[in-house]
């Protein structure tokens, strides 16, 4: 059950860009942004959306957009987003079937999606989360986001990037999601069901052969033991500290 006081603990000050095609969808989210958010912009299409932000990057803490949109698609508007600022915050809404147009966002390092339809609880949490993380981002947060992976390899869990001391490991998209996933159930038991489920909320149908496949591939570029079969059950990743 979310915990509205929370959520608004987090929203209050924070001031969010809505992109979204569809009039009854935006609508639908803009009356509850508007209850816990400082202000809302709105744009209709991806065009309007970068017009908007040109102008005023430095105005939104978060944006939303669709990725299914006429004159400019919400690819193209993270791209030109992140080129202004590369540490804006993006939450990007999907459908099943974009799948395809995931992949090359994650590589932008973006990592918030919200699947379609939306679930206006999934939609809140969200929001809290990525607000949370704005909120709790003090000078002395700032490099806290670097995780030690040991023999000199790190991992940015903000920009999703793999080093191997000062050199980045290249990761492929399916890769990336799975790392990700690791980091955050750190010292848990990830099943293979868990991890199936995971990728589909990144629209990416995966099987449990599949998964053996990747977690053979991304062993391969961390260091040794950072990752354990644990028999029956599913796999262990049980290093690393957050360097400070």
């Amino acid at each position: 059950m979310i915990d509205y006081r929370m959520v608004y603990k987090h929203t209050s000050e924070i001031s969010l860009l809505l992109v979204e095609d569809y009039k009854p969808l935006r609508d639908d989210m803009l009356e509850i942004f508007e209850e816990f958010v400082k202000s809302v912009t709105i744009a209709s299409n991806g065009v309007e959306a970068i017009e908007i932000y040109e102008d005023n990057s430095s105005s939104f803490d978060i944006v939303v957009s669709d990725i299914q949109m006429p004159k400019m698609d919400g690819i193209e508007l993270s791209r030109r987003i992140r080129e202004i600022d590369p540490d804006q915050q993006i939450i990007i809404l999907s459908a099943h079937t974009d799948s395809e147009y995931l992949l090359e966002l994650i590589n932008f390092g973006i990592a918030q999606f919200i699947t379609k339809p939306i679930d206006h609880n999934r939609l809140l949490n969200t929001l809290y989360e990525v607000s949370k993380k704005i909120t709790n981002n003090t000078p002395e947060d700032q490099n806290t986001t670097i995780l030690d992976l040991g023999k000199g390899f790190t991992w940015d869990t903000e920009k999703l990037i793999l080093k191997d001391s000062e050199k980045n490991i290249d990761l492929t998209s399916h890769e990336l999601v799975l790392m990700r996933y690791f980091v955050i159930k750190k010292d848990q038991i990830c099943t293979n069901d868990d991890i199936v489920y995971e990728f589909y909320e990144h629209n990416i149908d995966i099987s449990e052969k599949n998964i053996r496949n990747l977690v053979f591939k991304l062993r391969k570029k961390l260091p040794n033991n950072i990752i354990t079969s644990i028999y029956a059950m599913g796999y262990k990743f049980s290093v690393g500290h957050l360097l400070v």
